[in-house]
This record gives C-alpha cells, structure tokens and sequence, in this order.
C-alpha cells in the first residue's frame, strides 16, 4: 500500500511566475532527474498544472505523522527530536550538562581568602587559611582537569531525527523503537547525513538499536544507492509509493539502452531489500512491542544530572 498521501504533496515547480515541466522531486540541472520525475507522476496522475508549496518536506513530515499516530495510539510519534531525549542515548547528555555548569572554583577561593585575611589573628583562622590554601591547591588541580576534559572530549553531535516512535511510561526514560529521517528528494549530501546519523545512532546508544530508516520520493537510483547500499548505517529506504516507482523506472528503462545504469542499479536495490515500499513502514510502526523493558533504572539519568548541575534551572 502506497502512502495514502504521496500523490498530494507532488506538484510542479513555478519559475517567472509559470508553472514548469519540473517535478517538485527534481534536481532542476538533472536531465534524468526530471524525467523520471515526470514518469513518476504520470504513474500517480498528478496534474501537470498543479502547484504545491516550496516545503515539501515539512509537509511530508507532519502527514506521515499524522497518518502513523493513530494506527498506535498508545506510542509518541513526533517530529524534529533530540535522540538525546531518549533511553538508548539518555548517557549523552551528562557530558554537555557538565560543561555547561561547571565553574572553576578559582573566583571564590580568592574571595574566601580575602576574607580571612581581614578576620583577627587566631587560633581559628590560622586554621581556617591553612585549610583554604589547601583547597586552592585540590581545587586548583580539578579545575586543570576539567578544563582538559573539556578540551579533548569530543563534541559529538547528533542530528535531529525528523520523526521518531517511542514508548513513553510515567517515571522512566522514552524509549526509541523507530526513527526516521524524512527526505522528499535527495542530493548527494542529504543523503550522507542520513549514512551519517545512521552511524552515530548505532555506534553512540546504549541498550538496543532503533529502527532507523530514510523515506522519501526520490526516484533517482543513483541517489537511493547512496543510503540503501552502505553496510549497515540505514535498515531501509522506505519509498512513499514504491509500485508507482517501479512503474516509472519499467515506462523510462523502455526507451534507453538493455543496460541503462540506473536501472541495473535499480533492480540490485530491489533484490537486495533495501528499497521498500510505505506499506513496510506501517507494517513495522504496527509490530512495535506495546513496552519495552527498560534498562537504565528509574532516575539514573536524573540523578546524574543533578550531580553536574543539570538538574538546576538556569
């Protein structure tokens, strides 16, 4: 089942104020582009004097949510948020909560020993400026090491998930079972980002691997290969109607040579399972467990938070 949405965020592009010949999923200096744009479309029964808005994407998102929430109710499908927000790379945060809040201790000991200077000579606070020059020196040591830890820690970040599907339970962390990065065409360094975030969602989580996937309308081979043939950074490339791809590809391949390329790389993304169409996508949001069993007890993270000064308002 092909996105019940797809036809109606397609349409043509306006340049001097006239519609064009350009599907709004082509790359305008892309002659291939656009004509499997067009074929596309014409497998969709899209009007070619139809115009729709300049931000596909935004529309993609908040559709695809909008007809994803309520086949699970019981799950958060939202868009444009932080992985940090969730169980698997909740550890993400201590760091940066830390180097926002720390505070050399420097300013204050001085002022401490200003202090003392002007108190009367006495037993006390002879003692009191001995246990003060002592706490410069251990303190003075920590402050040289956070400031080295800040300094070599690597800044890590994180894009985005354009839509992602969580569990959400009364005292514990979100749990992330699925993200998606929503893309309505792609270029070469769209496509890297998804490989990209795909690399780091893996590498940088702790507990289980959400489902992370690429969806979009892109009908280019050669852009699709660019996520759906790396190792393991991105599970699938969900197409928002996938038949109608196939359609085009077959009505185009019929007027190029036995061995167009795009559709020798075509038909290898199809063997290999790695291009699939929306229907997957539901079929995976619909087999989401109804809990996941959490494994960072209640309040760690929090806890943590609070020790390096997250959990204070700024």
């Amino acid at each position: 089942m092909p996105a019940p949405f797809a036809a109606s965020l397609c349409g043509f592009r306006i340049n001097n104020g006239q519609v064009t010949a350009n599907p709004n999923t082509s790359d305008s200096n892309d002659s291939g582009s656009i004509e499997l744009g067009r074929a596309l479309f014409n497998e969709l029964g899209v009007p070619t004097d139809r115009v729709v808005g300049k931000d596909p994407g935004a529309r993609l998102e908040e559709a695809i949510q909008l007809h994803l929430q309520p086949l699970r109710p019981d799950l958060a499908i939202l868009r444009s948020r932080s992985a940090l927000e969730f169980e698997q790379y909740a550890h993400l945060r201590v760091f940066p909560a830390f180097v926002s809040n720390h505070k050399e201790t420097a300013p204050t000991l001085e002022q401490l020993q200003k202090i003392a200077e002007q108190l009367p000579n006495s037993a006390a606070t002879k003692r009191l400026k001995r246990r003060l020059a002592k706490a410069t020196a251990e303190f003075g040591e920590q402050d040289r090491l956070s400031t080295r830890l800040k300094l070599y820690m690597p800044e890590e970040s994180l894009l985005k998930l354009d839509l992602t599907c969580a569990s959400v339970d009364e005292g514990r962390e979100s749990f992330l079972h699925l993200g998606l990065s929503s893309k309505w065409s792609l270029r070469t360094d769209r496509a890297q980002d998804c490989v990209s975030q795909g690399s780091k969602l893996a590498s940088q989580r702790r507990g289980p691997m959400p489902h992370y996937a690429v969806i979009t309308m892109e009908p280019r081979p050669a852009m699709l290969k660019i996520i759906a043939d790396q190792s393991g950074s991105v599970d699938y490339v969900y197409h928002l109607d996938l038949p109608a791809l196939i359609r085009a590809m077959e009505r185009v391949r019929s007027r190029k040579p036995a061995k167009w390329s795009p559709g020798v790389t075509f038909d290898r993304l199809l063997k290999q399972g790695r291009i699939r169409d929306y229907d997957d996508l539901v079929s995976a949001v619909q087999a989401i467990p109804a809990r996941a069993n959490s494994t960072i007890p209640q309040g760690a993270i929090e806890e943590a938070e609070e020790a390096t000064g997250g959990g204070e308002e700024r």
